[in-house]
């Protein structure tokens, strides 16, 4: 007899600076406990806003882990309450993870999943590693290739010799991830363009991967 098998997501809000506390509130509201929030900047393509270097914004990354029942419905709060329908206020987004340990509230059943899933991912996440000061580089080329704006995440170690983990990759000190949206069509030109430019097959310049996305708010 085949055992169900619960599906797990890894839920994200980028956010306004000051609005992930609100985005946490919510993830409790569905049951969801606990989360991380982490600073980031955005990228916004507005050449007026650029010639007064005013172009970017800093924002919250929330990342919440769930099922994927109350992921939708966290998802859907998130953007129903925060008007992600608007431009500018934010997008949330879903990620499918193998497995988790350590939580007790990603306990659930997979035929309580939210209705309308299926295996073909409409957009993908691109996460971009670099050394401090090539993630603007990556935005740029990735715009060329078709992206739409980014999200830049400094990661720092606390000490010389520690490091931060980010989805359990170690970053050294003094690197940035950059963080795109991509519709599965243009993912493929967006990495080769990224990958050439910034030469990530050769050792030390930097790591690319990517992950398809169940869900989608607020991208424009």
């Amino acid at each position: 007899m085949q055992t169900n098998r619960v599906l797990f997501d890894m839920n994200v809000a980028i956010v306004n600076c000051g609005v992930g506390s609100r985005v946490l509130s919510i993830a409790r509201s569905c049951g969801i406990c606990g989360g991380t929030i982490i600073i980031g900047r955005g990228t916004v393509r507005n050449s007026i806003l650029k010639f007064f270097e005013l172009d970017e914004s800093r924002k919250e990354i929330v990342m919440v882990i769930s099922n994927r029942r109350s992921g939708c419905t966290f998802l859907e709060t998130v953007s129903r309450e925060l008007n992600l329908s608007r431009k500018g206020n934010g997008i949330a987004f879903s990620i499918p993870v193998i497995d988790v340990m350590g939580t007790k509230n990603c306990m659930g059943d997979i035929e309580q999943e939210c209705k309308g899933e299926n295996d073909m991912f409409l957009y993908n996440s691109i996460f971009v590693i670099v050394d401090k000061g090539n993630a603007q580089t990556v935005v740029d080329v990735a715009n060329e290739a078709g992206a739409r704006g980014a999200t830049i995440i400094n990661a720092r170690g606390a000490g010389v010799h520690e490091t931060e983990k980010i989805f359990a990759i170690e970053i050294e000190p003094e690197k940035e991830i950059v963080l795109l949206l991509v519709d599965s069509v243009k993912t493929q030109n967006v990495c080769d363009h990224i990958s050439e430019s910034l030469e990530l097959e050769e050792p030390g310049n930097g790591i690319m991967f990517v992950q398809g996305v169940n869900k989608v708010y607020g991208l424009y």
